[in-house]
This record gives structure tokens, sequence and C-alpha cells, in this order.
């Protein structure tokens, strides 16, 4: 009998050690930006967040701590797909205009220090990889539709993870970099080793996928009824054990969001900005 009352306790043990973690939000805030904000993007420290327009009409930042609001561009597609520096000092990031009825973008760096603004490049009418001119040691994921590319300290690989992958978006590195969450339109959202090998799904419905540290992925959940999007939702995802925890609830419609730490920033589609602090129970 002791015998087998020692095997329980550890086997109970065990169970026990491979427990899902838990991932609660301890408050959440609204933020007053003096106008409608969508499209968040949070800067490395978690201090600032850029912010654009429905349409992604212009640029904008506000910083957490001082409440400061910054306009760093006012031209269509600013808000398109931002990227931060590495230290979070200046923001690369496109803008567009139509030319001959054909659609061109140019790259342009902005510095929070001197608040002035460079272009990088000119109008062009190829597809720009934004990511690509932050830092040559920049570590990102770049989705190309039916592939994504992955370059971490300057070395690039072209991956495709799912096979017969017909469109990928969203990709982006775990902090340190040996792990990699992105969708699939029809097959939905998954986490894989940045080699693309080992691609492991974790729910059907996972839009804008952030990190929160190497452990966890929050997206967002939607549903539609065909036609329009009826709910959407913020969830998190325990990497290894795939348990998914609701962190809102369909008393709000969420359009964007974006993580940094302990930090979760996301806007609705009435055009308000949240910022919920979580706690991680392991």
């Amino acid at each position: 009998m002791k015998a087998k009352s020692l095997i329980l306790a550890v086997a109970l043990s065990m169970c026990a050690s491979m427990s899902a973690a838990d991932i609660v939000a301890v408050y959440t805030k609204k933020v007053d930006v003096g106008t409608e904000a969508h499209h968040p993007t949070l800067s490395p420290n978690g201090e600032v967040v850029l912010f654009s327009t429905e349409d992604y009409t212009g640029l904008k930042s506000i910083n957490l701590s001082t409440q400061e609001v910054s306009v760093i561009d006012e031209t269509p597609k600013a808000g398109f797909n931002p990227r931060f520096t590495v230290d979070g000092s200046e923001v690369v990031y496109r803008t567009s205009v139509r030319e001959d009825g054909i659609s061109r973008e140019d790259v342009k760096r902005y510095s929070f220090v001197s608040k002035g603004k460079t272009q990088m490049m000119k109008h062009s009418k190829e597809v720009v990889n934004t990511p690509a001119l932050v830092d040559d040691t920049y570590a990102y994921a770049f989705a190309k539709k039916q592939a994504m590319e992955v370059s971490i300290n300057g070395v690039k690989r072209e991956i495709n993870p799912i096979e017969y992958g017909y469109r990928y978006l969203w990709p982006a590195l775990s902090p340190s970099a040996n792990k990699l969450v992105f969708n699939e339109v029809y097959s939905g959202l998954f986490v894989s080793n940045v080699d693309g090998t080992q691609a492991k799904f974790l729910v059907s419905r996972g839009d804008f996928p952030c990190w929160v540290g190497d452990k966890f992925v929050v997206a967002l959940s939607t549903k539609d009824d065909g036609y329009v999007i009826t709910s959407a939702k913020i969830i998190a995802i325990e990497v290894a054990t795939g348990k998914v925890t609701e962190l809102t609830n369909d008393s709000v419609k969420v359009d964007g969001l974006t993580a940094m730490g302990d930090k979760i920033v996301y806007t609705t589609e009435d055009g308000d900005m949240y910022v919920m602090n979580i706690l991680i129970n392991e």
C-alpha cells in the first residue's frame, strides 16, 4: 500500500509540474488619445504606442507615461505596419501615393529625439519589406504571401511551414528569436521553429498574434456571420499546452492589439484605446 501511495504521489507531483500556467488581466485602463485610435504598435520598452486611423491614414504616437500625443505623419498608409528600431528611438514606416492609377510606396524614418524624418526609399511600385530596412541586425519575420522571410542577425531564409500553405499573415518572432508564430488564412494560427520545422497548430482563428515572453501568445479570436465580424476578443494561448484563456469578452469588439512584456495595448471598433496589465502565474 505504501508503495502504491508513493507511486501515486509521484504521479500527482509530475502532473502538477506539467500543468498549464495561468495568464490573467490585473487591470485595464482606457487611454485618451483625443481622436480615434486603431492599429496599435508598442515600443520595445512598452512606453510608446503608435496608432493610426481605421484606413491607416496618418501615424501618431502617445507616451503612456506623459500622455503626450505626437503627430508623426499625416499621409495615406503611414499607419500600416510601422516598425520601431531596436532601441525604440526611431520608427520606420511607409506612405503611399497613386501615380497614373498605380499605388506606389516609399519608406521614411522618424526620430523621437530630433522630431525629424528622412526618406529612406523613394516611391516604388515594388512591395516594400519595411522590417528589412530597420536595422541590419534586426530579427524579423516578413510575410510574402505563400512563404515567409525570417532574418536573424542578417542571415535570411525563406520558409513555408505548412504544406500547401496558401497565404501567410502576421508572422512574429518570440523574444528569444527561437520560435515563430504565424497565421495561415485557411488553416489557422501556428507556432514553429524559426526554420519552419515542427509547426504546431494553436487555434483556428487568431489575428494579430503577439508574444508575451517565450511561453504565451496573445491573439484576436473573431467570429462572423459570413458577412461581418460579430465577435472579436483577445485570447492568450500557452504554447506548450495549447491552453486558451479569454482576456476580454463579447462586451467590446477589439480590432487591433500589440503586446510587450506584461502589457497589452488594444483598440476597439469604436476607436478607443486600452492598456491591459497582465500577470503570469506559473
